[in-house]
């Protein structure tokens, strides 16, 4: 029996792929044609997808960047996904709840090919193996594969310009161990590339690439200037693959939007969820976005002035700009301590149920907060283990992560913090094969 099971252990970073893809499908398609039909639950995409399926939609029908025909143009929702929901779009809408999974699951195969091979090339076959299974087993990986929100097609995209970005700065410091494969113009085509499309997937996207890039010139600056090439076609790509859609913005709402929109909204929907952050917090019977309107002094409700989460007249998008601008400077204090709690919530989301507003916390929250518990366990004793790729891991989280903590962290389902797991997955991998080789004396993760 073991010698069946070691036959689906994946070898290299292909099989991890093929792994990855048909256990998604298989997994999309349980929730779809087993638990769906049995609870009732996820019958359609519902009111809580964003809207990027509706785009997509309105794409193939030709009535342009709407939710639906005749719709006021939408600034809040980045262009990437939408487009990318296309081919899915194409099929009779009865049909699309299943056509998604394929595409998704593709997505899926890939992430799981290169968490394989970066737990390789970093560690060794057992940290790629158990890595790969630690994200395998996150129930959360499929219930987002199934949806058309924007987290696996980030967590992927995330994933390739972090590791490309990476390999990059190692190089530029001299610590890849084989040369590499492509010249300059070649591997800053790839970057470059990679980050935009990363950051059309997502507008906190946006200042994760602009520090990748950063950090990437300034070490070439200082370190290697022959790499300064791949850094400026780098920056060319992206500059050039970004500004059309910032173009676009431009002429149609006369301002400089480079990706997107729902900053400010977002932000007071984050005060709105905590006691102590505002005078007079969310109540129980309140909607979120009703509440933010509340404590801006906007008039008006969420059906009379957003759609699908966001505000349809982009005045209103400027003044929650600038009231979240002087909530920051007024109460730097309280900006902190916002942060410190969405960034507990962002893997704990049932540890902080003495600081809600509204103090609901679920069975889904639950198992979320204990499962990432022992993931981030875990990762601590991977970077014990070996703290030099330890930390390099743990920055990987951190730029992904931190540009959430300012707004509202609280959406279920790890929609905001899948782009982080990949890395999580490793080092927690590298935790569990060091402790168990600690134990029984086996050979060690060198």
């Amino acid at each position: 029996m073991m010698d069946s099971l070691k036959k689906f252990v994946p070898q290299n970073g292909n099989q991890a792929f093929w792994l990855s893809f048909i256990i998604c499908l298989l997994g999309c398609c349980v929730i779809l044609f087993v638990i769906s039909p049995i609870t009732g639950l996820s019958k359609n995409f519902g009111a809580g997808n964003d809207g990027y399926i509706q785009l997509a939609r309105s794409i193939v029908a030709g009535d342009g960047y709407v939710f639906e025909k005749g719709g006021s143009p939408v600034f809040h929702r980045p262009p990437l996904y939408p487009f990318f929901l296309v081919p899915v779009a194409l099929f009779p809408e009865h049909l699309q709840r299943y056509v998604i999974v394929i595409p998704q699951s593709i997505l899926v195969g890939f992430i799981g090919m290169m968490i394989f091979r970066i737990a390789k090339q970093l560690y060794n076959k057992n940290v790629a193996v158990t890595a790969l299974l630690l994200f395998l087993v996150n129930p959360w990986v499929y219930w987002n594969a199934k949806n058309p929100m924007t987290s696996i097609l980030q967590t992927f995209l995330y994933l390739f310009f972090a590791y490309f970005a990476a390999i990059e700065l190692l190089d530029v410091f001299g610590l890849l161990k084989e040369k590499l494969k492509y010249g300059f113009i070649v591997r800053g085509i790839i970057i470059g590339l990679t980050g935009a499309s990363l950051a059309l997937s997502h507008a906190a996207m946006l200042a994760v690439v602009f520090i990748f890039t950063f950090i990437l010139f300034i070490t070439a600056l200082c370190k290697s200037t022959k790499h300064l090439l791949a850094m400026l076609i780098m920056v060319m790509v992206t500059v050039c693959l970004i500004a059309p859609w910032t173009y676009r913005n431009w002429v149609v709402f006369n301002r400089f939007i480079p990706v997107s929109g729902g900053g400010g909204l977002d932000y007071f929907n984050g005060n709105m969820h905590w006691t102590g952050i505002e005078a007079e917090p969310r109540r129980r019977s309140e909607d979120f976005i009703d509440a933010s309107f509340r404590i801006m002094g906007i008039e008006g409700t969420e059906k009379t002035l957003t759609h699908w989460k966001g505000f349809i007249d982009i005045k209103l998008e400027e003044l929650a700009n600038r009231k979240m601008i002087e909530h920051i400077k007024e109460h730097p204090a309280l900006f902190i301590k916002k942060l410190v709690l969405n960034a507990i919530e962002y893997y704990f989301p049932a540890f902080v149920k003495p600081f809600l507003a509204v103090k609901v916390i679920t069975a889904e929250k639950w198992a979320l907060s204990v499962f990432y518990l022992f993931l981030w366990i875990m990762a601590i004793a991977g970077i014990f283990s070996n703290w030099r790729i330890g930390l390099f891991l743990l920055a990987g989280i951190i730029l992904y992560a931190v540009w959430y903590f300012p707004f509202a962290t609280f959406i279920t389902h790890s929609l905001y913090n899948l782009g982080t797991i990949p890395f999580l997955c490793i080092l927690s991998a590298t935790g569990i094969v060091f402790l168990f080789s600690k134990i029984f004396n086996l050979q060690s993760l060198s």
